[in-house]
């Protein structure tokens, strides 16, 4: 496997197991972004993989959201940081193999797509786990990608309690909206995501299987998620979302309404 916060072990029988190992919850910021790419260009050019299971090391964090203190750092930079996730998912949502997320922990906003844009979710039993979408509490958009891997992937009851009322699913919630497709106990979990992988890359029935033909049927079943996630075009209705949501202080400085006043005032 690979060295470094991010591993990759490619198992006998095919499955490729990449474990995120980052300090402080899998943040989504470009080191992340970069690593994964990474490992996902070593399991593109090895032949031997038949599956993908995605997961992070622990029992806390499978992934917990955006980076947001590199973004305060670097304002300038959020939206690029952000396309550039969305780039990473949409390379994700129409892999060649079949994927499985094993989401360890907490999976939250950025978290809570990556498990999405996998074709199987199965999470840890573990109760202090949750999985959701904060933006309605944060104040801030869910932005033109995003927006579309949820609408391709879950149903629209569970949407409007996933995004309308930013409800934290326990695992068994998660699986009962459908968010997950099954729940198990920790120890079994790597397990049960890799039995899931296999069985579904139809390598148990002797199925020699095309990455190209699976990847092209993906792009045909999600290719809103997929052109909406890959095209320029995002860039500016992004920006425009932006424009149009009192973000709250997290991309943009809030404007200090009162001294705007005074300068115009002095002035008239």
């Amino acid at each position: 496997g690979m060295a470094g916060p991010i591993t990759v072990d490619v198992r006998e029988d095919g499955v490729a197991v990449l474990t995120m190992g980052f300090s402080k919850g899998n943040l989504a910021n470009p080191t992340w972004i970069q690593a994964m790419n990474q490992a996902l260009d070593t399991i593109d050019t090895d032949g031997r993989v038949r599956a993908l299971v995605i997961t992070g090391k622990g029992v806390k964090y499978f992934c917990n959201g955006l980076d947001t203190k590199w973004i305060a750092k670097n304002p300038v930079w959020a939206m690029w940081m952000v396309v550039q996730t969305y780039r990473l998912f949409a390379r994700i949502l129409v892999m060649g193999v079949p994927t499985v997320a094993a989401i360890n922990g907490h999976a939250i906003g950025a978290g809570f797509f990556l498990a999405q844009v996998c074709d199987h979710r199965i999470m840890t039993s573990t109760r202090a786990v949750f999985t959701c979408l904060p933006e309605l509490d944060l104040g801030m958009p869910l932005s033109p990608g995003y927006v579309t891997i949820v609408k391709c992937k879950l149903a629209k009851k569970t949407l409007r309690t996933v995004v309308l009322e930013a409800k934290r699913f326990s695992p068994r919630e998660a699986m009962d909206y459908g968010i997950v497709d099954a729940v198990t106990d920790p120890s079994s979990l790597l397990g049960e995501a890799a039995d899931r992988a296999l069985r579904a890359s139809g390598a148990p029935e002797g199925k020699e299987r095309k990455r190209n033909v699976l990847s092209m049927l993906k792009r045909e079943i999600f290719s809103e998620a997929y052109e909406e996630l890959t095209s320029w075009g995002t860039y500016f209705r992004f920006a425009a979302t932006l424009g149009g949501v009192a973000i709250g202080g997290m991309f943009v400085p809030k404007p200090d309404v009162r001294s705007t006043k005074k300068k115009l005032q002095s002035k008239l």
